[in-house]
């Protein structure tokens, strides 16, 4: 005689949550766009795996008007970096992006060949914003004490990067990012920002021209 299977209550229970966690292992992990890492939203996934070939360093500083990118590797060496503004591809999370969109303090992974006297790179893998290294305290070094202060007149603002540009009073200018940890109400504060407003900011500089701010008020 033929019976047919009939599952236990246990049983069909275990066979739903087997369903559910393989339908759950099929779903793709969101990972936020580079604008998103700026600004502090999605969740923070970090890449710091190297291919074959590749170098691991920070970025010390950008000179757009040179092409070229000033990085510090992880033996502690510097390294001048040569890039086109057209042909070299950055690439964070698998989607490009434009070179201007790297930032001081950033880590990246590239692959470099002589050219004309100087490294230069034609893919740049950016591992980890440098609002990203603040906020999740995987940084390779302790950050100094965030105790410094910055005020000034806002000048350009670029929303989709999540930095201002900031007069000083002796009329150097320094470019502001929020760190990936920004509190909601930094955010929205950035975003009411208009060129001409005072701000006072209190973070840390990440070099002369670039400072990662913790709070401000206007």
């Amino acid at each position: 005689m033929n019976r047919s299977f009939e599952p236990t209550g246990f049983g069909l229970c275990g066979a739903v949550l087997a369903l559910g966690l393989a339908l759950s292992a099929c779903v793709p992990m969101t990972r936020p766009t580079l604008r998103e890492a700026r600004l502090g939203q999605g969740e923070l996934v970090s890449d710091r795996g190297l291919r074959p070939g590749e170098i691991r360093g920070e970025i010390i500083e950008i000179q757009p008007s040179k092409q070229q990118i000033q990085v510090r590797t992880d033996d502690n060496r510097t390294r001048v970096l040569e890039y086109d503004e057209v042909g070299t591809r950055v690439l964070y999370h698998e989607r490009e992006y434009s070179p201007r969109e790297l930032q001081a303090g950033d880590v990246i992974a590239f692959r470099y060949r002589p050219r004309g006297g100087t490294d230069y790179i034609d893919t740049i893998r950016l591992q980890e914003p440098v609002q990203a290294r603040a906020g999740s305290g995987i940084a390779r070094r302790p950050l100094p004490p965030r105790n410094e202060f910055l005020e000034g007149t806002v000048e350009r603002i670029d929303l989709d990067r999540g930095v201002f540009d900031v007069r000083q009073r002796n009329g150097d200018i320094v470019t502001v990012a929020l760190p990936y940890n920004a509190r909601p109400s930094e955010i929205e504060t950035f975003r009411r920002l208009r060129r001409g407003d005072y701000v006072r900011l209190e973070g840390e500089f990440i070099n002369r021209d670039n400072f990662q701010v913790l709070a401000f008020s206007r």
